[in-house]
Parts: structure tokens; C-alpha cells; sequence
């Protein structure tokens, strides 16, 4: 053999060893990235004929499949209490996969390589492959409270989470205006084009305001404030803080107390007292005194300026203290959670979370475990902590502050005397004169277990106390 043809027998060589290399790439690693891309159709397609596992919350079954004829070729889904349960399950149609459906597709598909033994057994004993059943973290009555809550308080939008203090569980997730997700989990792709074309709405009801969705948070966000002031060394609960009338330095203009008690919010009363009335004067001047670069800080320390990852391919939207820079008035309006702070549910319940758990920061999750059809478990939940954003003393002082709103601040006319702590907040949005009404914060309140978020949008002149307050007592009371 000459030696330029031993070149190109050389060269032919390596592009076989290369493709071969490429083909093996392909079909193996990257074989369930490929198949689960969203702009694979085929994926689509071809999923009605897997017999999808359950998703379960508690023993309540919250979707399932069907056979759609006698010789199982093809599945339905459906979903029990779709409206109710459609921020944790999402769907399956034949555009897409959403929520916990998309999450974890393949093992409820049963295509995982994790059920490829059980597959190949069933296919021993004649047995048509099923998928596994994924147990969400999700308490069914304290989720039932939470949307009955915020579909009957709310004028246009509203959302609660609940989360378990110690490990970050999601309890409760609950977003309204809500949809069915039945109406879209059908076969055909015309009547699928016109379900979703009927869902067009404003406010959009697929999308989910627990975690998708930001609001101003109005006051509760003093909790942030309160945290970067004690952390910083500017004072403890006790210490007295100035709450006379404030002016904002740009515009001049007063910064009223609409959200608290005006009558408390004189002279420099403590902390814990200032919190308690919700006095925007301290908090907009406390603002000022920690700067823009500390607000900041510690909000990205409780997980502002960064999406929360959930579950695969489930996060939250990303909730947002501003780090360019602001003017005086921003800033201050930023102290009251105003104008430029933005917050999800979740984010707010991952607040409360922290100081209830004396200042560890859990991952929130919603999937507790994952079990083959023999019951063999192929995934349980192990809680991680993300950080500590403040210390447990800190943290301790947050919690007596919070008991202080119900015991006899803002919310006390509301929930007063019941087990549960938390902040009030009412963002005036100056749209449409609605307001963002909050309430924030952790029950039993002496040793907590359950730290909360409730968001819903009221007309002028509403307040988190009126209509938030209540929802989360409903929500927390009907954990089991």
C-alpha cells in the first residue's frame, strides 16, 4: 500500500471510530435528554401509550391513566380536582408537559433506566409496563383551605404556600384563577388548540401565582429590614428607632403610615413595637441608615436576585431587591416593600421559613417520594438546607417581633389570640386601585411547624390583615 492511500484508509479509520463514538453518545447518555427536549414532538405523540403512574398527595390520587380501548395501546390522563391541584401537577397534552407531569416524566412514563429491571420482569410474567407512582409533599386539606381562601378573598389574583419549618416541604400551593387540567389533557390537537385558546384570559389562569409570579410585598418585607438591621449591629428588638412623621429626601413628600397604627408611630419606640404597627416612617428611614448595598445583601441571602429551584425543571420566578443603583426615595420605598421590590409566594415563604427554623433556609420541594408498582422506593426526599441567612438569635427576636402583630399590632383585629404569628403587608399598587394584600409568617407561634405566605389583591382600602390574615389561619389549621 502507497502511502497516500494508507492516509486515507488512516482517515476513514478514525471517522468510523468517530462516528461510532458519536452514535453510542447519542443513543446513550444523551438518549433521555433528547428525548424529553421540549422541541422534540415526537415525544408528545407518542406518550398515550404509556400507562402513566399516579401522582399522589397523602392518599388522595391527584392524576391517573385509563386505557382509551381493549387492547391497552393507548392511556388517558386524568386528574382528580384538576382546578385545585393544577400548580403541582401540571398536565400532559399534546403540545407539552407541565408541572410535576414534565418534572418527572420518566419515571412516570415508566422509561426511567431505574424501572428497567421492573419492566423487564413484568414482561416476564405477561404484565404491560406501568410507571411509578411519585407521593408529592402536599397536605390535601391544606391545600383545599388555601385555594377555597384565596378564591373567595380576592378580587383578581391571589396565591398561598405553605412549607414544613424543618425541612422545606411543600404543604400547600395554591394559585387563583385556576383552570382544569382536563380540559387540556385530550388526545385530539384541534380540541387541545381550542382548549388552550379558551384559556387565553387575563388574569391568566395557567399561570401559577404561588411560585410564577411576583407582587409587591408590601410591609412583610420589613421582616428583611429588621433582619439586615439586627444582623448589622444597629440594634436588637428593644432598641429604640425613630418614628416620627418622614419625608422623602428627593421629592420631599411625606411617606404616610397608611399601613399601620399612625397613633403608635411617634416619638422612637422599640423595634419590636415599630414592627408591630407596621410604621412605614421607621422602616422607610431605617432604609436609608442600612443603604441600598445591605438591603441587598441580605435579601439575596434569603434567596432574592435567583430563581428557587423546586424540582427539575420547576422554579420559582426570580423575586427581586434592586442592586442598581436607586435614588433616596426608591430606596426608602424600598424599606416598605414598594415600588422597586418584588416577591413570589414562595420567596415570602421561605422568609417566614428561615426565621421560624431560628435562621436555617431550607430548599422548598414538593416531591416526597417515588415508588416502583412493587412498592420498592426509587426516590425519597432528603431535605438540604441552602444556608443561613441569620443567626439564631437573630432569628428568635424576628419570632417574638411576629408574635407582637397578632398579639397587638396589625393583625391582632383579625387573628388575635389564635396560634400564629406572622407580618402583614399591603402593597398600594396604584393599579386600577387594587392593593397587594399579604400576611406572612409561622404557626403553632411558640414552637413552630408551619411557616406560610398568602397573597391576594384587594380593592382600595383592603389590608393583609383583613384579607390575607385569615386564609393562612384557615390554611394552618387544617394541616394534619
Amino acid at each position: 500500500m502507497n502511502k497516500p492511500l494508507r492516509k486515507v484508509s488512516v482517515a476513514g479509520l478514525l471517522l468510523v471510530v468517530i462516528l461510532i463514538i458519536n452514535v453510542n453518545y447519542i443513543q446513550g447518555s444523551q438518549a433521555d435528554k433528547l428525548k424529553n427536549d421540549p422541541l422534540n414532538s415526537r415525544q408528545f405523540a407518542q406518550q398515550w401509550q404509556y400507562n402513566r403512574g399516579p401522582i399522589m398527595a397523602g392518599k388522595v390520587t391527584l392524576a391517573y391513566s385509563t386505557k382509551t380501548d381493549k387492547d391497552g395501546k393507548n392511556y388517558q390522563r386524568h386528574y382528580n380536582q384538576g382546578t385545585l391541584y393544577s400548580p403541582i401537577t401540571g398536565y400532559v397534552s399534546v403540545f407539552s408537559r407541565t408541572g410535576l407531569e414534565g418534572a418527572e416524566n420518566p419515571l412516570l412514563d415508566g422509561t426511567d433506566k431505574r424501572l428497567a429491571l421492573h419492566n423487564w420482569f413484568d414482561a416476564l410474567v405477561g404484565k404491560k409496563a406501568a410507571g411509578a407512582t411519585v407521593q408529592t409533599t402536599i397536605d390535601p386539606d391544606a391545600q383545599q383551605a388555601a385555594y377555597s381562601g384565596v378564591k373567595d378573598r380576592t378580587v383578581r389574583r391571589g396565591a398561598a404556600v405553605a412549607l414544613d419549618v424543618k425541612t422545606g416541604a411543600i404543604l400547600a400551593m395554591a394559585s387563583f384563577p385556576s383552570y382544569d387540567t382536563n380540559d387540556v389533557a385530550v388526545h385530539d390537537g384541534d380540541k387541545a388548540t381550542k382548549a388552550f385558546a379558551a384559556l387565553k384570559k387575563k388574569p391568566d389562569p395557567m399561570l401559577n401565582y404561588a411560585t410564577r409570579e411576583t407582587f409587591a410585598p408590601g410591609s412583610s418585607f420589613k421582616i428583611i429590614d429588621s433582619a439586615a438591621a439586627i444582623e448589622g449591629g444597629l440594634g436588637t428588638k428593644d432598641s429604640g428607632f425613630d418614628a416620627n412623621e418622614f419625608h422623602l429626601p428627593v421629592t420631599g413628600r411625606t411617606l404616610h403610615n397608611s399601613d399601620g397604627d399612625e397613633a403608635k408611630c411617634t416619638g422612637s419606640p422599640a423595634l419590636i413595637e415599630s414592627f408591630a404597627a407596621s410604621c412605614n416612617s421607621t422602616f422607610a428611614r431605617l432604609a436609608g441608615t442600612l443603604g441600598q448595598q445591605r438591603l441587598s445583601a441580605m435579601a439575596a441571602k434569603f434567596g432574592f436576585n435567583k430563581p428557587t429551584q423546586i424540582e427539575n425543571e420547576v422554579s420559582s420566578a426570580t423575586s427581586v431587591y434592586p442592586t442598581k443603583q436607586i435614588d433616596g426615595d426608591q430606596l426608602a420605598r424600598s424599606g416598605i416593600g414598594q415600588e422597586v421590590v418584588t416577591a413570589s409566594p414562595l420567596q415570602m415563604a421561605m422568609v417566614a421559613q428561615a426565621v421560624a427554623n431560628d435562621g436555617k433556609l431550607m430548599k422548598p420541594y414538593l416531591v416526597k417520594r417515588v415508588v416502583a408498582q412493587d412498592q420498592s422506593e426509587l426516590v425519597t426526599a432528603e431535605p438540604k438546607e441552602l444556608g443561613q441567612p441569620i443567626s439564631s438569635d437573630t432569628a428568635q427576636q424576628l419570632q417574638e417581633m411576629m408574635r407582637a402583630v397578632v398579639d397587638h399590632g396589625t393583625a391582632a383585629s383579625t387573628v388575635g389570640g389564635q396560634d400564629i404569628a406572622g407580618k402583614t403587608g399591603t402593597a398600594e399598587t396604584g393599579a386600577g386601585g387594587i392593593n397587594e394584600d399579604w400576611f406572612v409568617g409561622f404557626a403553632p407561634k411558640d414552637n413552630p411547624k408551619i411557616a406560610f405566605a398568602v397573597v391576594t389583591e384587594g380593592p382600595s382600602g383592603s389590608t393583609g390583615a383583613k384579607f390575607s390574615a385569615p386564609i393562612a389561619l384557615r390554611m394552618v389549621q387544617a394541616v394534619r
